[in-house]
């Protein structure tokens, strides 16, 4: 089996050319036979020659060599700097954040933009998610979820980084849309554009109309708000839908009001692991996070 440093052996002697030099040049002692042994050993383990001499004090990687050489020096040469950074506690590394189509679109390109203004080193990985899995942080999975989450795990850690307010949408078209303040007491009798079945947002979206009395007689089942604006937008109905500020959305053809009183606000979570050890890249982050609106 390789060793690993059987390989810096070799790597330091297509660096220096000879075994004497490439001795010095390690960062613990060894002798001249002690790194020609390393190589031959690994000559022994792949059955091909790495060196060829070609002066009295110099030697050049095979063709073998160089394939080899070519596969382990970025290796060798990265090292020193990786240690540096892993010693003085630096923030580089990848983050990996997981958020509804809401968030990624309205909150996340803010928070990104600060990141990497300030760590330039942190690598981010964004996935979009129809609905948060907190055992996705337990197993590791991912580093930071966002999302309205009503309930998380032992060992789960969150903050409040946003508010979804509550808007009744109806057509721009619709015989109410002219109103001041349109309820939706008065659409009770009209179709509902809501989440589809399976989507914990429907429930939420049902519930916000249950407390204002109203019960739809039927609904058209869409996968994100985005859609259900462009059904209303249609002209196929109404919709209480969230939005991470209190503008609202805004889309042609669609009259929107934002709502007030119970069940019409709910908090937008940032959740992760608890980490026995620091982890930079994860503190770095949640330090610029968004302040609730």
């Amino acid at each position: 089996m390789i060793q690993l440093h059987q390989l810096e052996g070799f790597f330091r002697v297509a660096q220096a050319g000879n075994y004497a030099r490439a001795a010095r040049t390690f960062p613990y002692p060894i002798t001249q036979p002690g790194v020609h042994a390393q190589v031959r050993k690994l000559e022994a383990e792949l059955g091909v020659k790495l060196f060829e001499q070609i002066a009295k004090d110099h030697m050049v990687p095979t063709r073998a060599g160089q394939q080899l050489l070519a596969f382990c020096a970025p290796f060798f040469e990265g090292l020193p700097a990786v240690v540096e950074r892993v010693r003085h506690g630096s923030g580089a590394g990848r983050l990996r954040l997981e958020a509804g189509p809401l968030e990624l679109q309205e909150l996340i390109p803010a928070w990104v933009r600060r990141v990497r203004a300030r760590h330039p080193e942190i690598e981010i990985e964004l996935r979009q998610i129809e609905s948060p899995d907190p055992g996705r942080l337990v197993r590791d999975d991912v580093d930071i979820i966002v999302e309205h989450q009503l309930e998380l795990p032992p060992g789960i850690d969150s903050r409040i980084i946003g508010t979804h307010h509550s808007f009744l949408v109806l057509p721009a078209a619709h015989r109410l849309a002219q109103r001041k303040n349109p309820r939706p007491i008065e659409l009770a009798a009209e179709p509902l554009v809501a989440f589809h079945t399976g989507l914990p947002q429907r429930e939420l979206q049902l519930a916000g109309l249950r407390s204002l009395g109203v019960e739809p007689p039927s609904t058209l089942g869409a996968p994100s708000v985005a859609s259900i604006l462009s059904f209303v937008a249609a002209g196929l109905g109404y919709s209480l839908v969230p939005w991470p500020n209190p503008r609202g959305p805004r889309q042609r053809g669609v009259r929107v009001v934002r709502l007030h009183g119970p069940q019409t606000r709910f908090p937008i979570s940032a959740s992760w692991r608890k980490r026995r050890e620091p982890d930079p890249v994860l503190e770095a982050a949640l330090r610029l996070a968004p302040a609730p609106s």
